[in-house]
């Protein structure tokens, strides 16, 4: 028991001095990470970046917050993590640094698969915006079609970097896409069939002509 108490005291004191710069890195990690978030927030602001996405109606995709303090926020946790991350390697602990280290960079790829996704429901958004301007009378439903396929496109490839798998995501994409270009082909056939009716019985007309002399 001796033995084992002086083993963990000898190992506690090898790893204190790396222990002290950890926790220095991470105070200093998280200090920088709010600098960084205050200047592209603002920058992003004074860039009229918000007015922008206000103005094309595209907040709404991102819960109404605000582009430049949702970025900030981002750029904020990822170099938090990047300091994280270096702190752990410090600690003279190999079995803490592979499962602290494992974790710390799986959540930087969460933030990643984050940036993708939020990429995608801002896309999806816009294009959704673009076709209902258009005024038809469908436009509503292509534009919720589009911003629905962007935005799983999107949630599929952040998937894929948390490398998970996203084979039956991908299959059922490819399904449902079938069926969508199934029913605009039949929307089309069908709105273009009701449109050449009266042409069409006028054609029928004149051919039944020579027939009838």
């Amino acid at each position: 028991m001796e033995d084992l108490i002086n083993s963990l005291m000898i190992s506690f004191s090898e790893a204190l001095p790396g222990l002290v710069l950890a926790i220095i890195f991470i105070v200093l990690g998280y200090a920088i990470g709010v600098v960084v978030k205050i200047i592209i927030s603002k920058l992003l602001g004074s860039m009229g970046l918000d007015e922008w996405f206000e103005e094309q109606n595209l907040l709404a995709a991102i819960g109404n917050k605000n582009v430049s303090e949702v970025a900030g926020t981002i750029a904020k946790w990822y170099i938090f993590f990047v300091f994280l991350k270096q702190s752990v390697e410090l600690v003279n602990l190999i079995t803490l640094n592979e499962v602290l280290g494992f974790w710390i960079q799986y959540a930087m790829l969460v933030i990643v698969a984050l940036c993708v996704i939020i990429g995608g429901m801002i896309i999806g958004r816009f294009a959704r915006n673009a076709i209902e301007t258009s005024k038809h009378s469908l436009s509503k439903m292509f534009g919720l079609g589009v911003e629905i396929i962007v935005v799983y496109i999107a949630v599929v490839m952040a998937i894929d970097i948390l490398m998970l798998p996203t084979t039956l995501l991908e299959f059922a994409f490819l399904i449902a896409l079938a069926g969508i270009v199934l029913a605009v082909s039949l929307i089309v056939g069908i709105g273009f069939g009701l449109a050449m009716k009266e042409e069409a019985k006028f054609i029928i007309k004149e051919l039944k002509k020579p027939l009838k002399k």
